[in-house]
């Protein structure tokens, strides 16, 4: 994604591009896709991406002119992977992030710009129930020096799997989110520009509710800090530009900032319909949401 160009995946299949700022979109539907949702994207330029279906059959697809086309990258033959996030470090190496299949996480790492997957065997055992959530492709943050940051939720406890050496290894980590539900966890793992690793999340079946929906690292996870001014109710994703935070919930949209070394939340007025997901491009200058009911909307730092 740049100022300019961007690619969203929506259910259906369907792929929504803009080469030009959000002035207009092209709708196309991936032919290998059809009747799903395309959760989690990567966009390397105005030609490619990498698109991964959400459920059954579970699919990575990509397409090199525009979205015009699509051809099948990987596939799960166990019929039972369920991706909630996808995120590059760089033009070649990303991860790709599922539900437990037979009893282990199944996390898939690529070196070569997503033309080929490997499934890593290195990470910990999940706990009962434990799973991650695809509401917003904002699982995993990805740091310098090869660190990666993987929320669950779901068990009786959410957790943070850490690497810090592209995936070779990993540890799990206790957070004090929300927990003991299959809508309760981590819904959304961010890394701030000075290093401040922070999960926003909650229960998505109790929307209002603000316990155990915000926490922040400034040890890469090793202990954690929750604030007395939490975001307004459950948060499926989050972002840090310009020293201001934005959280994104069903129930509407925070921003934050630093206050005695906490952030406090404070509720938008925005009009925006049960809003999902947050992004911006890497300059930082503009951001996209994407809401219900098809909902598009450009916003700046504030």
């Amino acid at each position: 994604m740049s100022n300019e160009v961007v690619w969203i995946g929506a259910p259906g299949g369907q792929v929504l591009r803009t080469v030009d700022g959000g002035e207009h979109w092209h709708v196309t539907t991936a032919n290998l896709a059809e009747g799903a949702d395309l959760r989690s994207a990567h966009g390397f330029d105005a030609n490619t991406a990498l698109f991964i279906t959400a459920g059954q059959p579970a699919r990575i697809l990509r397409t090199e002119d525009g979205g015009a086309t699509f051809r099948l990258i990987w596939e799960d033959e166990s019929g039972a992977a369920f991706f909630d996030s996808l995120a590059f470090w760089d033009d070649q190496r990303g991860l790709a992030f599922s539900d437990p299949v037979d009893g282990a996480f199944l996390v898939l790492r690529t070196l070569d710009g997503g033309a080929s997957w490997t499934a890593l065997d290195t990470l910990p055992d999940p706990l009962d129930g434990e799973a991650g959530f695809a509401a917003s492709n904002s699982s995993i943050a990805l740091g310098p020096e090869g660190c990666a940051y993987i929320g669950t939720g779901g068990g009786v406890v959410a957790r943070v799997l850490r690497s810090c050496d592209f995936g070779d290894s990993w540890t799990a980590l206790d957070t004090p989110m929300a927990a003991g539900s299959g809508g309760a966890g981590i819904f959304a793992v961010t890394i701030s520009a000075d290093g401040v690793l922070a999960v926003s999340g909650g229960d998505y079946q109790q929307p209002d509710a603000r316990a155990g929906n915000f926490a922040l690292s400034r040890d890469a996870g090793e202990s954690w800090m929750t604030v007395a001014s939490p975001p307004g109710g459950y948060r499926s994703d989050l972002v840090e530009q310009s020293g201001r935070w934005l959280s994104v919930g069903t129930n509407g949209v925070d921003t934050g900032g630093w206050q005695d070394d906490q952030i406090v939340w404070q509720p938008t007025v925005w009009p925006i319909e049960a809003p999902n997901a947050v992004a911006f491009a890497p300059s930082g200058e503009v951001g996209w949401i994407i809401g219900a009911n098809g909902g598009i909307w450009r916003v700046r730092p504030q």
